[in-house]
C-alpha cells in the first residue's frame, strides 16, 4: 500500500491516510468485481450492450487507483471512481426498467460516497456526475434505447437492495471512522505543537483582530510573570510598560491591517509570582516581537495575528553598554579637543613671554637696558616658568588620580594651620585683586588623618579659584568647622557665580564655567577636577552652591579619622542656588588675613 502512495503526500499524515483509504477500497472493488467476471461470462455467454458497460464499470476503479499513484491527483481519481459508480448504476438501471428502475435511487450513493474522500468540491463533482448519469437513462429511455427488463432480474432485485443498504453502511461506518482518524491526527498535532510551543523559550500569543490575546504558551511564565490563561483578552497589554503600549499596539494594528508583518521592541514589567523571586521586586524585561498576520475564519473579522516574542534583554543592555562607550569615546574626543585648545593657550602664553624676554636680555643690542628693565623681565621670565611648572604639576595630578596610580601619605595633621598657611599664601593675591579673604575656624577643632600635601592642595585651588573670579571690594571667606567625626570645610566668595547649565559639568577635566578662547580668566580648567580626587582618595564628599552675581560655595566634608573611617560615598554634589553663608558653629573664631 505504502508503494501505491505518491510521494507528493507522504508529508502530510491526513493526506495520505485519504490516499491509502481512497487506493484500498478500489483495490477490493476492482478485484471483487474482475474476480467474478469469469463466472458470470461462463453463466451468461455472449454479453449484451448495458452487460459490457457494467464490465467497463468495474474495470475503472482500477484506472483510478493507477491514476493516483501515478499523478498523486486525487481530485481526477475520484472523478474517474464516481464516473465508473454512476455507470454501473445506469446500466443497472437500464436493464431493469430504465427510467422507472428503483436502482436509480443508487445514484445518490454517488455523492455521498464522495463526502468519505473529499470536501466540498469532490461532492459537487460527484453530484454532477450522478445528475448526468440520471439524465443520460432519462434520455435513452424516451428514446426506447432500453428493451423490457430481463426476466432473471426480477429475482434479483431483494439483492440489489440488500447489496445497497450494505454499501450505505460502509458508506457511514467508513465516514465515521475516518472522522475519528482525523480527530486523533488533529490531537496528535495539537499536542506535538504544543510541546515544542512549550519548549520553544520564545513566547508566543495569537491575537484576534482587536489584539485581545487567544493563545499564549507557557513561556507566558518567564517573559510576563503569569500564566498562559491570565495572558488572555487584555492580561498581556496589562503587562506591556505604560510607556510602550502605543508601540505594541501599532504593531498589532499594522501587521492585522497592514502589510502583514511587524516588529517592534518593548518592555514587560511585572512582578514575579512567589516563588520566581522575592514576589516584591518589579521585574522588567525587554521583549522583541514579530507579528505576522493570518486569514482565520473563526477569528473577528476573519483575521488574526501571531507574535513571537523574544527576551533581548542582555542584547539590550549590550547595545546600551556599546551605546554608552560611544558617547564615552566622544566626550574623550571633546576633552582633548578642550584639552589641546585650553593646554595650548596656557602654555603659549608664558613660553612666548619667556622666549621673548630672554631674547630681549640676551641681545646685545639692547645693551640699552638699565638693571630695573633688565630685573623686571628677569621677573617676568621667573613668573612664567613657575606657572608653566603648575600648569604640567597640575597636568601630572590629574593623570595620576584618573589612572588610579595617585597614592596618598595618611598622617595626624593640624587643619587649623594648614588653613592659616593657605590663607598667609593666597594673601597677596587676594590683595593685588583688591579681594577681602577671610578665615573661620571652629573651636575644637581635632587632628586629621590625612595627607598633607593633598589637603593644602585642595584649600589653595579652592581659595584662587575664589579669588580669581571675585571682583574688586569682593569677599572670600575660608571655613573650617568639625561636625562630630567629620570636618566641614568650604570656601565661599561673593563672585560672579556658576549658572545652572553649568554646574553639572563641574569637575570634569578642562571644564570651565562660559569658558571660550577668549575668556577673561586664566587657567586649565583641571583645579576642582584635582580637588574632586583628591577628596575622593580621603574618603571626602564635595558639595558647589552656586548662582549667578550671587557668588559660589564649594564644601568639602573629610572624616577625621581618614579613609578608613569614612562612609560616605566618593561623588560631588551641585545645587542650582545661592551659597549658604552661616556655619554651623556655634563660636566660630573670625580671623583675618
Amino acid at each position: 500500500m505504502a508503494a501505491l502512495v505518491h510521494a507528493s503526500v507522504l508529508p502530510n499524515s491526513l493526506e495520505r491516510m485519504r490516499h491509502e483509504r481512497f487506493i484500498l477500497t478500489r483495490l477490493m472493488v476492482g478485484a471483487v468485481a474482475l474476480g467474478l467476471a469469469p463466472a458470470y461470462l461462463a453463466w451468461r455467454g455472449t454479453l449484451g450492450t448495458l452487460e459490457a458497460l457494467i464490465m467497463i464499470a468495474a474495470a475503472l476503479p482500477l484506472i483510478a487507483v493507477v491514476t493516483l499513484s501515478r499523478s498523486g491527483r486525487l481530485d481526477i481519481a475520484h472523478c474517474i471512481s464516481a464516473s465508473a459508480l454512476a455507470l454501473f448504476i445506469a446500466a443497472l438501471a437500464g436493464m431493469t426498467g430504465g427510467a422507472g428502475s428503483p436502482l436509480l435511487l443508487w445514484l445518490a450513493a454517488v455523492p455521498t460516497e464522495a463526502m468519505f474522500f473529499g470536501s466540498r468540491p469532490y461532492v459537487a463533482r460527484a453530484s454532477a456526475i450522478a445528475a448526468i448519469a440520471l439524465g443520460s437513462v432519462v434520455i435513452l429511455q424516451q428514446l426506447g434505447a432500453f428493451a423490457a427488463p430481463a426476466p432473471w432480474t426480477a429475482g434479483m432485485m431483494p439483492s440489489f437492495v440488500m447489496i445497497a443498504i450494505l454499501y450505505a453502511m460502509a458508506v457511514a461506518v467508513g465516514f465515521l471512522h475516518r472522522r475519528d482518524d482525523e480527530l486523533r491526527e488533529h490531537r496528535a498535532s495539537d499536542a506535538r505543537a504544543q510541546l515544542l510551543l512549550d519548549n520553544v523559550g520564545d513566547l508566543v500569543t495569537w491575537h484576534d483582530a482587536g489584539g485581545s490575546v487567544l493563545f499564549a504558551n507557557a513561556a507566558a511564565k518567564a517573559l510576563a510573570g503569569a500564566d498562559p490563561q491570565d495572558l488572555r483578552g487584555r492580561g498581556l497589554f496589562e503587562r506591556v510598560h505604560i510607556a510602550d503600549r502605543p508601540l505594541f499596539l501599532k504593531a498589532l494594528s499594522d501587521a492585522a491591517h497592514g502589510g502583514g508583518v511587524s516588529t517592534a521592541c518593548f518592555r514587560t514589567l511585572f512582578v514575579p509570582r512567589s516563588g520566581d523571586t522575592d514576589g516584591r521586586t518589579p521585574v522588567s524585561l525587554w521583549l522583541e516581537m514579530r507579528a505576522h498576520r493570518i486569514e482565520d475564519a473563526g477569528a473577528r473579522d476573519g483575521v488574526a495575528v501571531v507574535c513571537v516574542m523574544r527576551d533581548i534583554t542582555a542584547r539590550q543592555a549590550l547595545e546600551e553598554e556599546r551605546a554608552r562607550g560611544h558617547a564615552e569615546a566622544l566626550k574623550a574626543s571633546d576633552v582633548k579637543g578642550q584639552f589641546l585648545a585650553t593646554v595650548s593657550h596656557e602654555l603659549r602664553t608664558p613660553l612666548n613671554a619667556i622666549i621673548g624676554f630672554s631674547e630681549m636680555l640676551s641681545n646685545d643690542a639692547q645693551a640699552w637696558l638699565d638693571a630695573e628693565k633688565r630685573q623686571e623681565y628677569a621677573k617676568i621670565i621667573h613668573g612664567s616658568g613657575h606657572h608653566l611648572l603648575d600648569v604640567v604639576n597640575t597636568l601630572l595630578d590629574i593623570s595620576k588620580i584618573e589612572s588610579g596610580a595617585m597614592t596618598i601619605e595618611q598622617e595626624p595633621i593640624d587643619i587649623a594651620a594648614v588653613a592659616q598657611d593657605c590663607c598667609a599664601l593666597m594673601a597677596l593675591r587676594a590683595e593685588a585683586s583688591q579681594v577681602s579673604l577671610e578665615r573661620v575656624l571652629g573651636p575644637d577643632l581635632p587632628s586629621v588623618l590625612g595627607d598633607r600635601r593633598a589637603l593644602k592642595q585642595v584649600m589653595i585651588n579652592l581659595l584662587s579659584n575664589a579669588v580669581k573670579f571675585t571682583p574688586v571690594n569682593g569677599r572670600v571667606v575660608l571655613a573650617v568647622v568639625r561636625d562630630g567625626d567629620m570636618i566641614d570645610l568650604s570656601v565661599a566668595d561673593t563672585g560672579i557665580g556658576i549658572a545652572a547649565a553649568d554646574l553639572p559639568k563641574l569637575g570634569d577635566p578642562f571644564f570651565q564655567a562660559g569658558g571660550s578662547y577668549d575668556r577673561n580668566y586664566e587657567g586649565t580648567g583641571l583645579g576642582l577636577s584635582v580637588v574632586r580626587g583628591l577628596v575622593g582618595l580621603h574618603g571626602g564628599k564635595l558639595t558647589i552652591e552656586s548662582a549667578p552675581g550671587v557668588g559660589t560655595r564649594v564644601a568639602v566634608r573629610l572624616p577625621v579619622g581618614g579613609v578608613a573611617a569614612s562612609s560616605l560615598p566618593v561623588k560631588i554634589t551641585t545645587f542650582a542656588r545661592a551659597p549658604r553663608r552661616g556655619l554651623e558653629s556655634k563660636e566660630p573664631v573670625r580671623l583675618t588675613a
